[in-house]
């Protein structure tokens, strides 16, 4: 796969991912974490770019929190305690991932970009 055509579909998956979150399909945190493992075939440097900056800050903050099917492995109690700290990071950068969830699907949205070359 040549990185011209590599990078076209990271850009997509990038946008449907993003979308997912907007959505509601896809949680807040449990988001960022394939949004910011696409960031090296999207944007030039993640830890530049505005808005992959935020999907990888949030994926490193929380890389210890049991989110899509770790949660199936935790214990019940230990399970209902890092909830707490989950929902209290979620309402913390809610609005910063939605803002950078809207900003990719503008930015890298296919149809938005047919023409370009």
């Amino acid at each position: 796969m040549s990185a011209h055509v590599a990078n076209a579909w990271a850009r997509d998956e990038a946008v449907r991912k993003a979308r997912a979150v907007l959505s509601g399909e896809l949680g807040i945190l449990e988001g960022c974490i394939p949004l910011a493992s696409l960031a090296h075939d999207v944007v030039a440097d993640w830890r530049i770019d505005p808005d992959f900056l935020v999907f990888g800050v949030v994926a490193s903050e929380t890389d210890d929190l049991p989110l899509g099917k770790a949660r199936n492995q935790w214990d019940a109690a230990a399970l209902a305690r890092a909830d707490l700290e989950i929902e209290r990071h979620t309402r913390e950068v809610q609005e910063k991932v939605l803002a950078a969830c809207r900003n990719v699907v503008e930015r890298f949205e296919p149809q938005r970009h047919a023409g370009a070359v």
